[in-house]
């Protein structure tokens, strides 16, 4: 599925990804290709991708949204580093 982490200056990350854990409001969720769709809020923590060449990467957020359908998740992030 595609990823995209997008922050109020600019893209941070987009990518294919295999896996995604997001920090949400209501508790920690992880995506996978193929997810129901959603939405949620954020709460500051951080983003976990298992990247489509089975990589790993951590993005820490402050805030914001993501936006779950089955091919893709987008994140709109307050902050992100």
């Amino acid at each position: 599925m595609l990823l995209n982490i997008i922050t109020p200056e600019k893209t941070l990350f987009s990518a294919e990804a295999q896996m995604v854990t997001i920090p949400g409001t209501e508790g920690e969720f992880g995506v996978l290709p193929g997810h129901a769709p959603f939405i949620s809020s954020l709460k500051p923590g951080t983003i976990t991708v298992d990247t489509a060449d089975g990589k790993q990467q951590a993005i820490e957020v402050t805030g914001g949204f993501a936006e779950v359908v089955p091919e893709r998740c987008t994140v709109l992030a307050e902050v992100a580093a």
